[in-house]
């Protein structure tokens, strides 16, 4: 019995900090189950704190908090915290101060997470971090499999601050990223900049296989790619190095179709010498 008499009281301490700092009044127990401070016309509810539940009509609901699901008609709902106001709909979690939709959206299945998480949300099967109604850290749609991140994301880099730079590279736009290696089926990327097709235009200046040897002797690399120094020290960027690699695949054509028809003009003079001398 005394075991009892202390996890019942350890119980109410800990839901009592869900309304202590809300100036809540006392709390009565309800003759239809569980702690109640309001009134419900239907069973397997638990209400705690002022006005907790009060006027509600659905089943197997839990609201703590000073006025946590007053006149909500929905069943299935857990509201926590203060002001977590009425819901229509049914099996939603709703955490946090003013954490609900506003007052006869029917919305159901949804989770709300952080003060005024889910106070503007019209829409169902939902996931909503955030600590006010104007912008959500986080947001998801369980139906549909989506989630969105409205802030940088870090994965293996444990707490404290993203990198903003890599060599001479300004990365605060950046918004991923990721310590250890991604395993991916395809990528795809929206190149910013023109694809190298400028090769094939006739204003285009090819190097000749003189200035590219040249360029190799004194560089180590090829023209217009990043040195082996530089892509350690930077790392590289996918759609711009596709770009530059596409650049000298359209210059090794070039150089082909030149070689090419060298040797058929020397296949023809052959040939020509050869008729002379028959």
């Amino acid at each position: 019995m005394k075991i009892t008499q202390t996890l019942f009281t350890s119980l109410i301490g800990l839901v009592a900090l869900f309304s202590s700092a809300q100036n809540v009044q006392s709390d009565a127990i309800a003759t239809s189950g569980g702690l109640n401070a309001g009134t419900s016309t239907s069973g397997g509810n638990t209400f705690y704190g002022y006005y907790a539940g009060n006027s509600s009509t659905g089943w197997g609901n839990t609201f703590i908090g000073q006025y946590a699901g007053g006149y909500s008609t929905g069943s299935g709902n857990t509201l926590i915290g203060s002001l977590v106001g009425s819901t229509e709909g049914n099996f939603n979690v709703c955490i946090g101060y003013n954490s609900a939709p506003e007052a006869g959206i029917n919305t159901s299945r949804n989770v709300f997470i952080g003060t005024s998480s889910g106070f503007t949300e019209t829409g169902s099967d939902k996931l909503v971090i955030a600590n006010n109604e104007e912008k959500q850290l986080i947001w998801g749609d369980f139906a549909e499999n989506k989630l969105k991140f409205n802030a940088k994301v870090g994965i293996g880099f444990g707490f404290g601050n993203y990198p903003t730079s890599a060599g001479g590279i300004n990365l605060t736009n950046y918004n991923l990223f990721v310590k250890g290696g991604i395993l991916s089926e395809e990528i795809r990327v929206n190149l910013q900049s023109e694809w190298a097709d400028y090769v094939f235009s006739e204003d285009y200046k090819l190097p000749s296989i003189e200035e590219v040897e040249k360029h190799i002797k004194d560089k180590g690399h090829l023209p217009n790619v990043p040195s082996a120094e530089k892509v350690k020290e930077e790392g590289i960027e996918l759609g711009e190095m596709a770009k530059i690699q596409q650049e000298k695949i359209e210059e090794l054509t070039l150089y082909i179709i030149a070689l090419n028809k060298k040797l058929e003009a020397q296949e023809k003079r052959l040939k020509e010498l050869e008729d002379n001398n028959k």
